[in-house]
């Protein structure tokens, strides 16, 4: 059903789908709610994209609030999959583990996007969950910032760290919403790329120059 190629989810997630129904189902919502909001996607069109009856989807999630879970949990084991090396020393190592967390980012951006206040009541654990995963990506973003200088992938003072950290974490969240907004006709891998560069863009100033050539490196490799 999804085209990895054509940049709806990256091949990191697609990996994680199998043939089974559930499978099909989180991963039709997933794409949907990334391209049209979690409030927006009903289970009918869920179903219909996954090519199943809505009654198997009652089967496997009462409610989408079922998949808003299931997709936090998946996220979680991805993200964990591309950051077994998050400790690495290794230069090269650190900025593949960027390139890969991007990855995670971009495949579940709607948990990042959306406001999940104004969808779910306050006392639902779902809610609640939604915001400790956009707490920990976000300190895992200034981490990373942290651990490539004291690596020496990153010459700045630690005021600079601090507000370098908040522009990233400024396009990791909103490129995502503003960009298919801005250029409704691009691919979504041009787009991804294209966020990527941006990021980079920020670095660029702070980076050494074998930090600055690993990544030119493999932005050339980021399909297009």
């Amino acid at each position: 059903m999804t085209d990895a190629s054509a940049g709806l989810l990256t091949a990191g997630t697609l990996d994680r789908f199998s043939a089974k129904t559930r499978d099909k189902l989180l991963e039709a919502s997933l794409v949907l709610f990334n391209e049209r909001g979690f409030g927006a996607v009903t289970t009918a069109s869920i179903a219909e994209h996954a090519g199943v009856l809505e009654g198997s989807l009652w089967y496997h999630f009462r409610t989408k609030k079922d998949i808003l879970i299931a997709h936090i949990d998946l996220l979680q084991q991805v993200f964990e999959g591309s950051n077994i090396d998050a400790d690495s020393t290794d230069e090269e190592t650190i900025i593949a583990g960027i390139f890969a967390s991007y990855d995670v980012i971009w495949d579940f951006r709607y948990i990042l996007r959306d406001d999940f206040s104004a969808l779910l009541q306050a006392d639902e654990p779902a809610l609640h969950t939604a915001r400790m995963v956009n707490d920990f990506l976000d300190n895992w973003t200034e981490g990373r910032i942290q651990h490539a200088h004291q690596h020496g992938l990153l010459e700045l003072d630690p005021h600079g760290m601090e507000n370098l950290s908040e522009i990233i974490l400024v396009i990791g969240r909103y490129w995502l919403d503003f960009s298919k907004k801005k250029y409704p006709e691009a691919e979504n891998a041009d787009l991804r790329r294209k966020g990527l560069r941006h990021v980079f863009t920020v670095l660029g100033p702070y980076l050494t120059p074998t930090a600055a050539a690993y990544i030119q490196a493999r932005l050339n490799l980021v399909p297009s």
